[in-house]
């Protein structure tokens, strides 16, 4: 092989599928990414390609790397493969492959197969029923397919153009086992959050104390999964968060450096050289946890690097980006001095208070897994010095409970990072109120829940998510409402079924529907009277299939299983299962499920609503 074979190449999607044929190895792991990975790919892509026509630029789009091994005539893949396969996936749907091009999962018959009928557009659930097919693979093309129905022909042009990747080729006599044991043990790479703390520190250089003060603070706030009263030793949690550690009561910056006298801060390197030592130290000699917190007791609804961008949308009001791989172009300029950065600290450390005490998270114990709206209270008892446990945010448990079903109502109907408009939302509204009451929360919450639903998913013309709430401080605008958008078979939006299962939550006449209910990712729209029927079943007219009355949200591995039921085979399976959604519950009640039923459900559902948002 000569050298210039392992100069790195960038290529575009379409001519990427054009140099080679790629092989997945038997010791890479099954395909993997879900349907938040793959909206994820598709929503950056998308607002790159937004941000291009809207400046009118033809800047490319990096979509990252591809390390591979030449193995005869094809590449052995060594790196990138889930990406590389997703990527196979979208140009199957599109239909755009080469025909003589081939992906191959090695020695993993049924992934292989999958590929096949997807590439040559033979997808079929009969197989998969007789579990022919990987799920994996057949959901993310199910995925991909209805996402690209809504996609125009600039968006699908600069994808196949614009959309770049570095394919980088290792040198013939690489020792493979020696080079996956180096990717795997390897420290980590310095991460974008940590070099904008390190620009932010550098306008601190001049005064050791605001240094000190503004690494301990960020420091404290990287972890989203533990409270944040966690980052500080004993003695600066009472003096930062009260006595029982559940209050934040400072008003500034130098508020809590007057303190620092009190209050031994952290000495953290500050340079980018300095903390790529410091990610190397932490590889090889890991901090024990010296409290009894257990950081894998929660699970946050967004990432650090995400966090900041809400931050930084709060504290300026400008309409900027919640996508954080666009963290540092984002943040370029915004910070130039050192009250600005001073600012932005305090601002970072009262909102993760507030977003610990005030979002919900998922909270793992014992018992199992389910969500959580909690508060940390130091713990008095003598025995039990300097610990603390975990209680209801609000005292009364039926409105706690009422704030946790709305927030995880817009979580999973919001699950990818760049579009939880909702959570900048309820940020906004806890940092703007000194007091939080439950009644006050509740009532803004479902304000914004309700003006999405009318301004966005069943407006004639949707309002933009920054202008409902910080323009319109979330009232609604009374934009004409399109009852049609209910009647679009699997294009309804998964937040209109969200929002209606809250609406009958709330509604005693439906109380014995509810019982044992919480929000999931349902993620995948079913049509309970089949499209495509068995011999025995009358076929309907497709605007009553299609209709909303039809229509329940369920889990994407569930809907691909049973598609093609019967409305008696589905009740019969979906009774067993313990988290159905109430308007699905609802459905199964009824004995026969035809034309009559269909209406009638849709007239009682439209009726609920009616009268909820006009």
């Amino acid at each position: 092989m000569s050298q210039n074979n392992n100069i790195p190449k960038v290529f575009s999607i379409e001519k990427l599928f054009e140099n080679g044929d790629y092989i997945i190895p038997v010791y890479q792991r099954n395909y993997a990414w879900g349907e938040k990975e793959i909206n994820q790919l598709i929503d950056d892509i998308y607002d790159y390609c937004e941000e291009n026509e809207k400046n009118n630029d033809k800047k490319n789009y990096y979509i990252g790397t591809l390390i591979v091994f030449k193995r005869d005539k094809a590449f052995e893949v060594i790196d990138g493969q889930q990406r590389l396969t997703t990527l196979f996936i979208l140009m199957s749907v599109l239909n755009k492959l080469n025909e003589s091009f081939r992906l191959k999962f090695e020695s993993r018959e049924r992934a292989e197969k999958t590929l096949q009928e997807i590439r040559r557009q033979e997808f079929k659930f009969d197989n998969y029923l007789k579990e022919e097919l990987n799920i994996n693979i057949l959901n993310a093309y199910v995925l991909i397919q209805k996402r690209f129905k809504k996609l125009n022909e600039k968006f699908i042009d600069y994808f196949l153009d614009k959309v770049q990747i570095l394919r980088i080729e290792v040198p013939e006599d690489t020792d493979l086992n020696h080079y996956f044991e180096i990717m795997n043990n390897r420290g980590e790479q310095l991460e974008k959050h940590e070099i904008l703390k390190s620009r932010m520190l550098a306008k601190l250089k001049d005064d050791k104390q605001a240094t000190s003060m503004f690494n301990t603070i960020w420091e404290a706030c990287t972890n989203m999964e533990r409270y944040v009263q966690y980052g500080f030793s004993h003695e600066q949690r009472k003096n930062i968060f009260g006595n029982n550690w559940n209050e934040f009561q400072k008003k500034s910056f130098d508020d809590l450096l007057n303190q620092s006298d009190q209050i031994q801060m952290s000495e953290n390197a500050s340079t980018i050289a300095e903390l790529i030592g410091i990610n190397a130290k932490k590889m090889s000699s890991p901090e024990l946890v010296k409290d009894d917190d257990n950081p894998e007791r929660f699970n946050a609804v967004i990432n650090f690097s995400n966090f900041l961008l809400h931050v930084l949308r709060i504290q300026t009001n400008e309409d900027i980006p919640l996508d954080d791989k666009r963290l540092l172009e984002t943040f370029n300029g915004k910070y130039e001095s050192m009250e600005d950065v001073k600012c932005f600290g305090f601002n970072l450390l009262k909102m993760k208070f507030l977003f610990d005490n005030y979002i919900i998270k998922r909270e793992y114990t014992a018992k199992g897994d389910e969500w959580s709206l909690k508060q940390l209270i130091k713990n008095d008892h003598p025995s039990k010095n300097n610990s603390a446990y975990y209680k209801n945010r609000f005292n009364d448990e039926r409105q706690n409970k009422n704030i946790l079903i709305l927030l995880s109502m817009f979580h999973v109907s919001a699950p990818t990072l760049i579009y939880k408009h909702w959570l900048n939302a309820a940020l906004k509204y806890l940092f703007e109120n000194s007091e939080i009451q439950d009644s006050c929360y509740i009532s803004y919450l479902e304000k914004i829940a309700k003006t999405y639903m009318k301004d966005r998913f069943l407006s004639i013309s949707p309002t933009d998510y920054y202008e409902i709430i910080y323009c319109h401080n979330g009232e609604s605008k009374n934009s004409a409402i399109d009852w049609n958008n209910l009647n679009q078979g699997t294009d309804v939006e998964n937040y209109i079924f969200n929002y209606l299962d809250y609406l009958l939550w709330k509604n005693e006449n439906f109380n014995q529907f509810k019982e044992n209910f919480s929000f999931s990712f349902r993620s995948s729209v079913e049509h309970y009277y089949p499209q495509k029927t068995m011999k025995n079943i009358d076929k309907l007219d497709g605007p009553i299939l299609n209709s909303f009355g039809n229509l329940c949200l369920v889990t994407s591995s569930e809907n691909s299983r049973l598609s093609n039921f019967t409305p008696k085979a589905k009740k019969e399976f979906y009774s067993k299962q313990s988290n159905n959604s109430i308007k699905q519950r609802i459905m199964m009640e009824s004995e026969n499920w035809t034309e009559y039923e269909i209406k009638k459900h849709q007239s009682q559902m439209i009726e609920l609503l009616t009268n909820e948002l006009l």
